[in-house]
């Protein structure tokens, strides 16, 4: 991808974009990047699921806390609900 870049005159640019007036009668850098153009995402079917991919890392002892967690955290923050 090649980026182009050059200092020109704001006043070249008024009549494309609404400059700012800070920026008018000022020399200003443009720089210009082509749009990449999006390729659509489809799942592919082939694909594995990644539910359970981190089972292995959870630890039952925990799940308890979990489940109050957030309310525990906005007493601890705000004092109350």
């Amino acid at each position: 991808m090649e980026v182009i870049r050059k200092i020109i005159s704001a006043d070249l640019l008024l009549p494309i974009i609404d400059l700012p007036w800070a920026h008018r009668d000022m020399q200003v850098e443009l720089i210009v990047i082509p749009q990449v153009e999006k390729t659509s995402c489809k799942r592919d079917v082939s694909a594995k699921s990644l539910k359970g991919c981190l089972k292995e890392y959870a630890n039952p002892t925990l799940w308890e806390k979990e489940q109050h967690a957030w309310e525990k955290n906005i007493l601890e923050k705000y004092g109350h609900i």
